[in-house]
């Protein structure tokens, strides 16, 4: 896999960790469960659909029906790095 062309912040970290974990369960994770266990990690709602965004933005996630983030299978988190800004 390549490195993103930019540093990933924690909150964009965080949610494609969140989106590894749950898309082992589903290929599809509900975006209400994604919101939820970021703010259980201490993030706020701006910083997780900002995240999101990014990540949609820059193709490393897909949407399904608007209401399911699908993972790419570059998407993984694992080995990507994470900046101190969230």
């Amino acid at each position: 896999m390549s490195p993103p062309a930019h540093r990933l912040t924690d909150a964009e970290g965080a949610l494609l960790d969140e989106i590894a974990i749950l898309s082992r369960q589903s290929a599809s994770v509900p975006i209400k469960d994604l919101e939820l266990r970021l703010e259980d990690r201490g993030f706020t709602e701006i910083q997780m659909r900002r995240a999101l965004m990014s990540l949609l933005r820059r193709g490393q996630l897909a949407l399904a029906g608007g209401k399911f983030v699908a993972c790419k299978p570059n998407g993984n988190a694992a080995g990507q790095e994470h900046s101190p800004s969230g």
